[in-house]
């Protein structure tokens, strides 16, 4: 199948999100090449991936959530790092009792102001602690976008496959269609038997129910599509992509060096930050602190009036401090764990993707330079012997389903190669601490 003479090829588009979002992403989003043009027509404009991806990322209900939660998080970081406030109380004591006590002649009016003054640098606990946490749902806003990005690609990719394996399903229904009346006129001349016509409209039939599935198809994954930045039904005309350009892809030791600096891995050294920001504030904890006021007594029976001051100290404070200290430790120690073993994970899912993405990349380029030619070849020259009457109806319906078979390899193995490149840069994105 031929690209449009007019086609623009372009690919490798490679951190269109980290410049959207300071930075802070490094997703794989290539264009395709060409405009992959489709037998169904839609008046809106064609949509080419980088668009799709910034589509998504701009309106997407899961993103704004993200950003919601990260203020949330920056608010309580704010309120929490703030000093204890100061508190101002009074009292009204010996007031409308008996005997001596009547009325207010013996009444005794009591105002203060009282702060809790903190010690062993609590306040500097909590703001290391909110500045963590901040952090730390940033990292899981960041990761929340590259999601979305990688899986609005995939979507893309299979649109734009679907769309291809439409034009072939048309393809093959016109070739069908032209060979039956072919058959139809030989059979009338009494050249091919009655069987003949009959293979052929069986031929015609298949091909017309394969252009049907696979129109079915694609209207469900243009839906699919439009899902990613919350549409309802899908505002767009077909995708512009070129499926057989494959982009090359790094050595697998470049790729495995990059999983350290993941999303992923990156979360899990802030979470454990944020554990230690809490042993922090629990360490500091442990050391009490003093509940000071000050205020001013009237004793309305001897018309003066003194200060008055109160210092108060709570108990136990290190006891306490110690079971949170120790609950932090066992909390650091299961999370390194758990940090190891997903590293050894994650490295042989990236291994086990990686050799297929080899296979699939062999394997479409196996059949675009040497099968598909083949093929192509062998259908030119039944056709020419049939027409000539040397080959029969079934050689050339063969030669034809042998084509046809080979297009729709060629573009599953396609996909299948974009497909899981898109997971190996998922897998290895990196961002900016």
């Amino acid at each position: 199948m031929e690209a449009s003479p007019s086609a623009e090829f372009f690919c490798s588009l490679i951190a269109t999100v980290a410049r959207v979002f300071m930075n802070v992403l490094r997703l794989m989003v290539w264009g395709f090449a060409g405009i992959c043009a489709t037998s169904v027509a839609h008046a809106a404009d064609p949509l080419r991936l980088e668009e799709a991806v910034a589509r998504a990322l701009a309106s997407h209900p899961s993103i704004v959530a993200e950003t919601a939660q990260l203020q949330a998080v920056q608010a309580r970081a704010d309120r929490e790092g703030l000093p204890p406030p100061y508190v101002i109380g009074g009292e009204f004591e010996n007031v409308a009792g008996t005997g001596s006590l009547r009325g207010v002649d013996s009444a005794e009016t009591t105002l203060r102001i009282g702060r809790v003054i903190e010690l062993g640098g609590k306040r500097e606990a909590r703001q290391t602690l909110g500045r963590a946490e901040v952090r730390e749902q940033q990292n899981q806003a960041d990761t929340a976008r590259i999601d979305l990005a990688s899986r609005t690609t995939l979507r893309f990719i299979e649109v734009l496959a679907r769309q291809q394996r439409l034009e072939y399903a048309e393809e093959r229904v016109q070739q069908a269609e032209r060979t039956r009346r072919e058959v139809a006129s030989w059979v009338t001349a009494a050249r091919n038997p009655e069987s003949d016509l009959q293979a052929a409209e069986i031929a015609l039939a298949e091909a017309e129910l394969a252009r049907e599935t696979a129109e079915h198809e694609l209207t469900s994954a243009r839906m699919t599509l439009a899902a990613s930045w919350g549409a309802s039904t899908p505002g767009f005309g077909p995708v512009v992509g070129d499926l057989q350009a494959l982009p090359t892809i790094e050595s697998f030791e470049v790729l495995a060096a990059r999983l350290p600096m993941t999303p992923e891995l990156r979360a899990s050294r802030l979470q454990a930050d944020t554990i230690a920001a809490r042993r922090r504030v629990a360490e500091a904890s442990a050391k009490p602190d003093i509940d000071l006021s000050l205020g001013v007594r009237r004793m309305e029976a001897f018309n003066d009036q003194g200060l008055v001051m109160s210092i108060s100290v709570p108990l136990g404070s290190r006891k306490r401090a110690g079971y949170s200290v120790a609950q932090a430790n066992a909390e650091l120690a299961a999370l390194e764990a758990r940090r190891d073993a997903d590293r050894f994970e994650r490295h042989q899912a990236l291994f086990e993707i990686y050799q297929e993405l080899v296979h699939a990349r062999h394997e479409a380029e196996a059949l675009r330079t040497r099968m598909l030619p083949m093929a192509e070849d062998a259908l030119a020259t039944t056709r020419r012997g049939f027409e000539s009457g040397r080959f029969s109806f079934i050689s050339l319906a063969q030669a034809q389903r042998t084509l046809f078979d080979l297009n729709e390899r060629a573009v599953e193995a396609a996909a299948r190669y974009h497909l899981l490149l898109v997971e190996v840069e998922r897998l290895t994105v990196t961002v900016e601490d």
